[in-house]
């Protein structure tokens, strides 16, 4: 990974932050097939984008533009591959001036002419999927523009179908009925869950986390107060976020299951620091 971009308009001290955020995610992901890489935002181009690198021999796919900010960037490429295995990186948007300005990602024809492949694959990805895999080609004039289709519907798979090499490497934690101390988990995702015990809306959060070692561990966070709809938390309640970090000073193992070839580790009777 590339940390000595050229930071436009950015701290020190933010950037290491990102930088920090960016080698947890990529924890149990793999750059065998190439990367994913965030192009650095400059003063002439002042976003940052998002690109597919597939090998050092094919020119960079451009998917689209993420953010103007490098740490919103980076939540917003944490979405989107959430469920993928492939790496992310972070690069100098010099490595791709080359690709700015070709004309080969241009649709020459049907309703989205003289569109971009990358434009068209925003709006319309059942578009793109069609030219990838049922358009016929009866002229070479057409080869560039489905050549880069199959690449965007490789990139589709990639990000909508869920890969379980990620989450193969969790293990079972400890034994049912121990007692786990200081462990920091990486939240993966939130749930909001109503208590249906109490007869009013106390909304729980269903929470799955990993630790540095991808093992997966589930557990309620209960709410702290009534809340006005079973759709919101309580006032009281802390909302826990998708990537947060949180410290666990001890909870107790209720159960292990597995699920699709994941091993999950049940917990309860949490303490958390700072709650």
């Amino acid at each position: 990974m590339d940390r000595n971009s050229a930071l436009y308009s950015l701290s020190p001290g933010m950037a290491d932050k990102v930088f920090g955020r960016i080698d947890e995610f990529n924890r149990g992901r793999t750059s065998e097939n190439g990367t994913y890489v965030i192009s650095m935002a400059t003063p002439y181009r002042p976003y940052y984008g998002f690109w597919r690198i597939f090998s050092k021999k094919e020119k960079p796919l451009y998917i689209r533009t993420l953010a103007v900010t490098f740490e919103s960037a980076a939540e917003r490429a944490f979405v989107l591959l959430q469920n993928c295995n492939v790496k992310l990186e972070v690069a100098d948007n010099s490595v791709f001036e080359s690709c700015y300005g070709l004309s080969d990602d241009i649709i020459p024809f049907g309703k989205y002419r003289g569109k971009r492949l990358a434009e068209v694959y925003y709006v319309d990805p059942s578009y793109v999927l069609w030219l990838a895999n049922k358009f016929e080609v009866h002229t070479r004039r057409y080869d560039s523009v489905v050549n880069l289709a199959k690449m965007f519907a490789l990139v589709h798979f990639e990000l909508t179908v869920q890969k379980r090499r990620i989450a193969s490497v969790s293990h079972f934690i400890g034994k049912v009925g121990d007692r786990l101390k200081d462990q920091f988990l990486t939240v993966l995702n939130v749930r909001l869950q109503v208590d249906r015990y109490k007869p009013d809306f106390y909304v729980d959060q269903n929470v799955l986390a990993a630790d540095r070692d991808g093992n997966r561990f589930t557990f309620l966070v209960k709410a702290a107060g009534r809340s006005l709809s079973p759709e919101m938390l309580s006032c009281y309640s802390h909302r826990i976020k998708t990537h947060d970090v949180l410290h666990l000073l001890s909870a107790r193992i209720m159960s292990q299951y597995e699920s699709h070839g994941v091993h999950y580790t049940r917990l309860g009777y949490i303490r958390m620091a700072g709650g």
